[in-house]
């Protein structure tokens, strides 16, 4: 398992796999027309798409800071109360219909559509995890001197 310092702290390493067809190409999704109050409801900003689906698997139960990283650019910092439960189960990996609305969640739809734009380039796409109990001051700190653009 490899490890990274961001900031002053070390990470350690999962890779971003988006769902492909045979040729490699990213499987892209319009959740939207799925969602019973589509036609009442405005998108979010970020909530057109496409969007890709991609699972985690073997992470913490436990709190925490990610950085996704980008061909060698942290690109968003994020934190999670639990790792498993958020990234592996729920959040960014796959935008349902709701999340793409109004009241739904902008920045998971945000930071899976940057993923998907990273897969149809076939750029290098890593996560990075540290586990902590201070989530809020790590991640404050990493987003001040990294400056992801993502995290705008």
């Amino acid at each position: 398992m490899s490890t990274k310092i961001w900031g002053d702290h070390p990470f350690r390493h999962s890779a971003i796999t988006p769902e492909t067809h045979a040729n490699g190409d990213p499987i892209e999704h319009l959740p939207q027309d799925r969602y019973a109050k589509a036609a009442t409801t405005p998108l979010n900003p970020h909530g057109r798409g496409p969007f890709c689906n991609f699972a985690l698997r073997g992470l913490p139960d436990g709190p925490g800071v990610y950085v996704i990283e980008i061909e060698g650019q942290a690109v968003y910092v994020g934190m999670t109360s639990n790792f498993h439960k958020w990234l592996e189960k729920r959040g960014p990996g796959h935008i349902s219909p709701a999340n793409c609305f109004e009241r739904g969640r902008s920045t998971y739809c945000k930071v899976n559509h940057g993923i998907l734009c990273a897969a149809r380039e076939r750029r290098a796409i890593h996560l990075w995890i540290r586990e902590t109990a201070d989530r809020e001051s790590v991640k404050e700190s990493l987003i001040e001197k990294l400056d992801p653009p993502w995290n705008d």
